[in-house]
C-alpha cells in the first residue's frame, strides 16, 4: 500500500517568488514544446522531449527538506505503483547555501539514485508551468495538456473531485485526465505525522469540556471532522460519512465532528444538524480548536492512526470514504 502522507511546505513559496506572478501556461491549455526548449533551462529543454510522447509527472522539491523529501519519496512510490507508463520529472529549488552536488548526494540517499539531478536554478520552467512553492506538482498528459500545477499532498483534489494521485494514475494508464488546475498549497498537512493537538473543545451540552487528545483511543484510529454548520459541502460530507459509517461499523475506527460554533446561533445550528448521528460531537466556541488544527476550508478532516498520530488528512470534499478508510479494513491514510 502507498502512503500519501504529504505535507505543505509554505516556506518553499519564498524561494520561488522571483519566478514571476503569472504563468506562462495555463492548466487545461498544451505545453508548446518550442516554449520549453527556448525558455525553459536545461529542465524545460529535457521536458520537451517528452510532450506528445509520454505523460510527465512533475515534482519540485528541495534538497535535505524533511518535508519536501518525504513529498519526492512519496511521489516516486506512486509513480512505480500507479504510472510507470508516465514519466516522472522530479526537479530541485536550491538553497543560497546549496550546490548541485546537494542533489545528487540527496537522490541517493533517498533510494532515488537512478533519478537525473534536475534543477530550476533560475525558474524558467516554474515561469512557464506556474508553480510557486516546493514542495509542489505539475502534471502533463500525454496529448502535452497541462493538467496540474501546484498543491502540496497527493490527496488533494481539483473542483472534480480527482486527487492529483488519482490524475496521476490515470495518466499513466492512457485514460482521459481531468483538468485539475492551480491547486493551492495547504499549510494543513504539516500536522501529519504529529499528535493530534491538545485545544480544548466542549460537548454539545456546553459545559463538558476536554483537550481534543483526550478523545483519540488507544489502539483505534479516529476520524476527526472539522466542519461549520453553515457550510454546504460539510452538510453534503457529513452525511455519506455517516452512510458508509453505519454500513460498515468498523470495529477499528471511532468518529469525531467539531462544529465551528462561536456564537448561539452557531451552537443552535450544530445541534439541530449533527444530534442524531452516531459518535460524539464537540463545539469549537472560540476557534482555538480549529486554530490549533490549522483549518482553513471547512470541511478539514484527520485521520489519526491508533498510535495517536495524524496520518491522512483531507481538506474539503467529496471523500472516497471506502477507499481513504478501508470499508472496515485498516488502509494506508490518504490512499484515495
Amino acid at each position: 500500500m502507498i502512503a500519501l502522507a504529504l505535507v505543505a511546505l509554505t516556506g518553499g513559496a519564498a524561494a520561488l517568488a522571483q519566478y514571476g506572478q503569472k504563468a506562462l501556461v495555463a492548466p487545461g491549455e498544451p505545453v508548446p514544446g518550442q516554449l520549453l526548449a527556448t525558455q525553459g533551462g536545461t529542465a524545460g529543454q529535457e521536458l520537451a522531449g517528452f510532450l506528445g510522447r509520454r505523460p510527465v509527472f512533475l515534482v519540485y522539491w528541495r534538497p535535505k527538506d524533511p518535508v519536501s523529501e518525504a513529498n519526492l519519496v512519496t511521489a516516486a512510490d506512486v509513480h512505480q505503483a500507479a504510472a510507470p507508463g508516465a514519466a516522472f520529472f522530479p526537479v530541485a529549488v536550491l538553497a543560497a547555501s546549496q550546490s548541485p552536488n546537494d542533489v545528487t548526494a540527496r537522490l541517493a540517499a533517498l533510494g532515488l539514485g537512478s533519478v537525473p539531478p534536475r534543477l530550476d536554478g533560475s525558474g524558467q520552467l516554474a515561469t512557464i508551468l506556474g508553480i510557486r512553492s516546493a514542495p509542489a506538482f505539475a502534471l502533463i498528459d500525454a496529448g502535452g495538456v497541462l493538467r496540474l500545477a501546484g498543491g502540496s499532498d497527493l490527496t488533494q483534489t481539483g473542483p472534480n473531485g480527482v486527487s492529483i494521485a488519482e490524475a496521476v494514475a490515470l495518466a499513466g494508464r492512457g485514460a482521459p485526465v481531468p483538468t485539475l488546475g492551480v491547486l493551492q498549497p495547504q499549510p494543513v498537512y504539516r500536522l501529519i505525522g504529529k499528535p493530534l493537538p491538545d485545544a480544548t473543545v466542549t460537548e454539545l451540552d456546553g459545559r463538558t469540556w476536554r483537550k481534543l487528545s483526550a478523545y483519540a483511543v488507544k489502539g483505534k484510529r479516529l476520524v476527526v471532522f472539522a466542519w461549520l454548520p453553515t457550510c454546504s459541502h460539510c452538510k453534503t460530507e457529513l452525511p455519506r460519512l455517516r452512510d458508509w459509517y453505519l454500513k460498515n461499523r468498523p470495529a477499528d475506527l471511532a468518529v469525531l465532528d467539531i462544529a465551528r460554533a462561536e456564537s448561539p446561533a452557531l451552537q443552535e445550528d450544530a445541534r439541530k444538524i449533527i444530534a442524531d448521528y452516531p459518535w460524539t460531537h464537540l463545539l469549537d466556541v472560540d476557534r482555538s480548536a480549529l486554530r490549533a488544527l490549522m483549518v482553513t476550508e471547512t470541511p478539514s478532516i484527520y485521520l489519526v492512526g491508533a498510535d495517536g498520530t495524524i496520518q491522512g488528512i483531507q481538506v474539503g470534499g467529496p471523500v472516497n470514504w471506502d477507499a481513504w478508510l478501508g470499508g472496515g479494513k485498516q488502509v494506508v491514510s490518504g490512499a484515495r
